[in-house]
């Protein structure tokens, strides 16, 4: 058992020439189009670095060169520093981790129905994976308590989390609670992970773009997630979603580089598809599986890191088709290459949170860490010496 997986040759989804073709479409779109920043202190920024400003409408213009020349400045390796340094998490374009994601409701085991989770659900949930040893990061399993005012429901989630794990956490960067999560991890003596999500298409909102300057403040990596949805917030085609998604994700790489040089970064697609019969998002659909592989390319094409918040289920219970819609989501991200796959113990989308699947996903993700190791080919492992030694039937290995 481990936490940590190398993988030596990952899956490639589509030919290294399409993605420079789909870098080369997507330096077109940011000059051209470009990318709202509702934020005045990083429209001033980015005007004074280069880039075309309309006060106005808040798009900002990027040219190819800036854009290049930041992502030049992106590290190929760092690290995120957990409390106990055993499982520190390593962005080094040649490791593969899992860990646990959350819902909004719990799935009690003993009526198997929906209720509203507590903080003791969410003590729970965070002492289970700090236990599973194929968890590389702990979750409380929760968006919100319902026993803990409202104001504050994020920062005690955050609390519970680093009071009970010795592995590493994340923030979301929502009513300014990613502030608080900061200073308790760095009160801790650990990182904490901080992802700031698009508004797409084409867009940034002011409370991501403080959160991204909060990481950055803070010395931490910061997650870059586009939320580009094929066929309502991105063009219905894969690669039209994908450029919006780089799109995006390039904008605030290059606004994160100009704000602090050589800061790591985690390319994160989170590209749900929306199913066009009956307008339910397909969280479970094999196209987001599709799209998590290419974001992973993506990331090495540009010496990233990678994270993503998958892979989901459209599955209300942890049944047989929570097992293989998970499975599929795990092994494609795992093969491709995602560094941080952070997506046990969710069913129903992202809405419901399980202990049960969070076991099930820790066993699927062991066997996808197997995978990744391949089959060793060094010397003496053929055995020869062994096989002359037994011959034939009835001889046996046992």
């Amino acid at each position: 058992m481990s936490f940590s997986w190398e993988y030596a040759r990952p899956y490639e989804i589509v030919p290294e020439e399409y993605i420079s073709r789909l870098h080369s479409d997507t330096l077109h779109v940011l000059q051209d189009v470009g990318i709202v920043f509702d934020d005045v202190a990083a429209l001033h920024y980015l005007e004074e670095h280069g880039c075309a400003v309309n006060f106005e409408t808040k798009v900002v213009r990027f040219e190819p060169e800036l854009i290049e020349h930041s992502l030049a400045l992106s590290p190929d390796k760092f690290k995120l520093r957990a409390r106990n340094p055993e499982f520190d998490i390593v962005f080094d374009g040649a490791r593969v981790h899992f860990a646990a994601c959350s819902g909004m409701s719990v799935l009690d085991l003993e009526t198997m129905e929906r209720r509203p989770g507590t903080l003791s659900d969410a003590e729970q949930a965070v002492r289970l994976c700090d236990a599973l040893e194929n968890m590389a990061g702990s979750n409380t399993g929760l968006g919100e308590v319902s026993d803990k005012p409202t104001e504050t429901n994020l920062e005690w989630l955050y609390a519970t989390a680093i009071r009970n794990s010795e592995k590493v956490t994340s923030v979301g960067v929502m009513n300014d609670s990613e502030k608080w999560g900061i200073r308790m991890a760095q009160a801790a003596g650990e990182d904490i992970i901080v992802t700031v999500n698009s508004a797409s298409p084409l867009g940034w909102t002011e409370d991501q773009i403080l959160g991204a300057r909060r990481a950055v403040e803070s010395g931490l990596p910061v997650g870059l997630q586009s939320m580009a949805s094929p066929g309502v917030t991105a063009p219905a085609t894969l690669a039209g979603t994908a450029t919006v998604m780089n799109a995006e994700i390039l904008a605030m790489a290059t606004y994160v580089q100009l704000l602090k040089s050589g800061t790591g970064m985690m390319y994160s697609c989170f590209t749900i598809p929306l199913d066009m019969r009956t307008t339910m998002l397909a969280s479970g659909s094999i196209e987001l599986g599709m799209l998590t592989a290419l974001s992973a390319q993506l990331s090495r094409h540009y010496q990233m890191g990678s994270i993503v918040y998958l892979p989901m289920t459209d599955a209300k219970l942890p049944d047989q088709q929570a097992g293989y819609e998970k499975a599929m989501g795990w092994l494609l991200a795992g093969l491709s290459g995602i560094n941080l796959i952070w997506g046990a113990g969710m069913v129903d989308g992202h809405s419901l949170w399980s202990n049960a699947q969070l076991v099930i996903d820790a066993e699927m993700c062991g066997m996808v860490g197997r995978c990744l190791e391949g089959v060793q080919l060094e010397e003496n492992n053929e055995a020869l010496d062994l096989i002359k030694e037994i011959g034939h039937f009835p001889g046996s290995y046992l």
